[in-house]
């Protein structure tokens, strides 16, 4: 018996232990635990800001043009028909090389494709009754002045097909930093709004994102062409107006 009593004082002595440590980590903890007043710092550090979107455009006359163009061809065998294509494309790469000035590199194939051409009638199987063969290319051209001329002397040439011309701007990265500009001043003046409308002033920005950039190119489909009229001389005449480049940023701002 008496040895029974000695081990449950001595089972008490070390439950007694463990609650005497217990108790001081929980106040090593409380020491270092986050002190709750720097929560509520952040919370008012929001409050002393601004958050608002700037957009900034421009308008810029487009320096390049992208013209696609393609000769079609057709005979009554694959060979046949590409042959006479090879024959006609070559024509066309003449006068744009040597006339207009149109270097190898800004001449890319598209597509270069020969396909069967059908025949289709009630109740039988459709007829192949020729072959069609087909070289797409892109021309990159400069001199927008001549374009037009340009464009009907391909058609002169064998070109008989033109799908689209896109107006654009090869420096598009000079310009895109001309927009962020016009974003940030934007984006600056809206807060500088908000702030005297709670009667505050806008301090300096404490983030800028950009959250969206864009640009417009101008195409021109092949039936909105002024197409050249060989009896009175002239010469088609596509217009590129003015390509849109477009930018929009994300700003935070401090308030006084």
């Amino acid at each position: 018996m008496g040895q029974v009593r000695v081990q449950m004082t001595s089972w008490r002595r070390t439950a007694a232990a463990v609650v005497l440590v217990g108790a001081m980590l929980v106040g090593v903890s409380g020491v270092i635990a986050p002190n709750p007043v720097h929560a509520a710092g952040e919370q008012v550090m929001l409050k002393d800001t601004i958050s608002v979107s700037g957009t900034g455009e421009i308008e810029v006359t487009p320096d390049v043009a992208y013209v696609d163009i393609a000769v079609e061809t057709r005979a009554n065998t694959a060979a046949e028909a590409q042959q006479k294509n090879a024959a006609a494309f070559d024509k066309v790469k003449q006068v744009l090389t040597q006339k207009y000035g149109v270097q190898d590199k800004d001449l890319k194939t598209t597509n270069f494709s020969v396909d069967p051409v059908y025949k289709y009638a009630e109740n039988t199987e459709p007829k192949v009754v020729a072959y069609q063969a087909q070289h797409a290319v892109r021309v990159t051209y400069r001199d927008l002045a001549r374009l037009g001329s340009l464009v009907d002397a391909a058609t002169s040439a064998g070109a008989n097909r033109i799908m689209q011309i896109n107006y654009d701007t090869e420096k598009r990265s000079d310009y895109e930093t001309q927009v962020l500009e016009k974003a940030v001043q934007h984006a600056t003046k809206k807060a500088q709004a908000l702030a005297k409308a709670a009667n505050r002033e806008a301090g300096m920005a404490i983030t800028i994102v950009e959250s969206g950039a864009d640009w417009t190119p101008v195409r021109i489909m092949s039936e909105q062409m002024k197409v050249a009229d060989s009896a009175s001389n002239s010469v088609s005449s596509p217009q590129g107006g003015l390509v849109k480049l477009r930018s929009q940023v994300q700003v935070q701002f401090q308030m006084k």
